[in-house]
């Protein structure tokens, strides 16, 4: 079951990285074995935006769609994604963004996942880190490539 948490600069606004991490549709762009991405609802109301989204991943023959609920909290400039259908056993990823100035923020990244096959969970914990470096640098990369300075 691995477990990560960091901490990283980046030199763009809280609410332009909270924008890009919203857009889910465009993940079937530039994430790393993502295969497709789809919003299916989206709820906003004063407080926060739900959103439940659909994520395709695959790698060579293996492909598993599943189904997360990611609520963003807009006073709390905080994202939380948890799975609802799928291969996950138990997914809580956080995105949290603390601005430095208006042109850059940390962002604090955690992930709590488990797959519910334990084969294919023992193959995930040996590349997990190698994985999450890419993932992450894809969203930096997509951040440079779309958000205007």
């Amino acid at each position: 079951m691995p477990v990560k948490k960091i901490v990283k600069k980046f030199n763009y606004s809280k609410k332009d990285l909270a924008e890009l991490v919203l857009k889910i549709d465009d993940y079937k762009f530039f994430l790393p074995w993502c295969i497709n991405s789809k919003i299916l609802t989206i709820d906003k109301n004063k407080k926060d935006l739900k959103i439940i989204a659909d994520l395709e991943i695959g790698f060579k023959s293996f492909r598993e769609i599943y189904t997360s609920e990611v609520i963003y909290n807009n006073q709390d400039s905080k994202i939380e994604v948890t799975s609802i259908n799928g291969n996950i056993k138990k997914l809580l990823n956080i995105w949290e963004f603390e601005e430095i100035d208006k042109n850059s923020c940390n962002v604090i990244f955690f992930i709590d996942i488990e797959l519910k096959n334990p084969i294919i969970n023992i193959l995930f914990n040996k590349f997990f880190n190698y994985g999450f470096e890419k993932i992450l640098n894809s969203f930096e990369q997509r951040a440079k490539e779309t958000i205007k300075s």
